[in-house]
């Protein structure tokens, strides 16, 4: 599986068979019909069937609280105070994805997910978590990875430089480098620390 990072809330994981969208600006959906195998998971508004269901052209979309399971991919949606967070299984790999998360989790909710491999949290503060309380996040949920969003990028102000968060999670400035994508062939090695992964923000 591939995850690659689009701004904001914005990530793409491309699975072997289906590549799952979460949270694509809706100015980029017209284009995601084309292969037929995509989806998209978005972590704010309610369940909508006439979204969910299979019809030509259009591309199923998964919002709201609950399980589901479309074109081979497991999806779980948890509520949390007005928005949900989601976890995705691709090729067997299991991705939370946080969304503007704005709290930290309770016990019920920790297990409720269960054992999390791809963590993609906010980091930047302004409308979600900041690098402090997302730092906690992590600790509690204690994925193999976690990968940072909604940070500093380009002309975002509002937002903190991913580095404020990198510097909580105890990488030395200079020792990380973002990178383009992240490659896994299956779920990966549970370590003795958290292993952060910070993409570059892609145009498309």
């Amino acid at each position: 599986m591939e995850v690659s990072y689009h701004g904001l809330s914005s990530f793409r994981l491309k699975g072997r068979e289906t590549t799952v969208h979460i949270d694509p600006p809706q100015s980029a959906l017209p284009g995601l019909a084309r292969s037929g195998r995509d989806i998209v998971v978005r972590t704010e508004g309610p369940t909508d069937p006439a979204k969910l269901r299979q019809r030509d052209g259009h591309v199923q979309e998964v919002s709201g609280p609950g399980e589901f399971e479309v074109r081979g991919v497991s999806v779980f949606g948890l509520p949390a105070d007005g928005a949900t967070l989601m976890r995705i299984e691709v090729d067997d790999i299991r991705v939370v994805a946080a969304g503007r998360l704005q709290r930290q989790l309770s016990e019920d909710e920790i297990d409720a997910l269960g054992h999390v491999d791809v963590l993609v949290l906010p980091v930047g503060g302004g409308d979600a978590l900041g690098a402090v309380d997302a730092t906690k996040v992590v600790s509690a949920v204690d994925p193999a990875i976690v990968v940072p969003a909604r940070f500093r990028s380009g002309g975002a102000a509002e937002y903190d430089p991913v580095d404020k968060f990198a510097k909580e999670m105890g990488l030395a400035e200079g020792t990380w480098q973002m990178q383009p994508r992240l490659n896994l062939s299956g779920p990966p090695a549970q370590g003795d620390t958290v292993a952060v992964v910070i993409l570059e923000p892609r145009a498309s």
